[in-house]
């Protein structure tokens, strides 16, 4: 994009590609030689100033048992609920609004999904977002947390 499209953008849209932009380079970095970042890692995206836009979902056998089981503050006032102990089928925007499940997509690949499109929240307002979803595992085997980064604009 030339400089001169992108100082067209505004604000909020940039700051929205560059956090998943930020999200998925950090996990990246997290994971080192490895070939996924694990929970406890969790802790560093703290540090990078992107905790308030993380959730996290924690992966199980069957996609109707997969649950939020914390959030950011970005991610709840996005949805205009409090996530956490909801399942992901029943929260997430991809699966609510599009019957989609970019949860599982990301676990079955074990490899890090992004997401863009809008929903209508909680509230009744329209909103446009984009996302990631990255994986985590404790034994770098099977995929047992997606962590997710989220922002979002209300539709004007």
């Amino acid at each position: 994009m030339s400089d001169r499209g992108m100082a067209n953008e505004t604000a909020a849209q940039f700051s929205e590609r560059r956090m998943v932009g930020r999200a998925l380079a950090r996990w990246d970095a997290l994971r080192g030689e490895r070939r996924f970042p694990n929970r406890a890692d969790c802790e560093a995206f703290g540090e990078s100033g992107l905790a308030d836009n993380m959730f996290l979902i924690e992966v199980t056998r069957n996609e109707d048992h997969d649950e939020v089981v914390s959030s950011g503050p970005t991610f709840r006032s996005a949805l205009a609920i409090d996530p956490v102990g909801r399942k992901a089928m029943k929260v997430l925007p991809s699966a609510t609004e599009r019957g989609l499940s970019f949860c599982r997509v990301a676990a079955e690949l074990k490899k890090p999904v992004a997401d863009v499109g809008q929903f209508t929240n909680a509230r009744g307002e329209e909103v446009l977002y984009r996302s990631i979803l990255l994986p985590l595992s404790d034994d770098q085997e099977n995929i047992n947390y997606l962590l997710g980064a989220f922002s979002y604009k209300v539709a004007a």
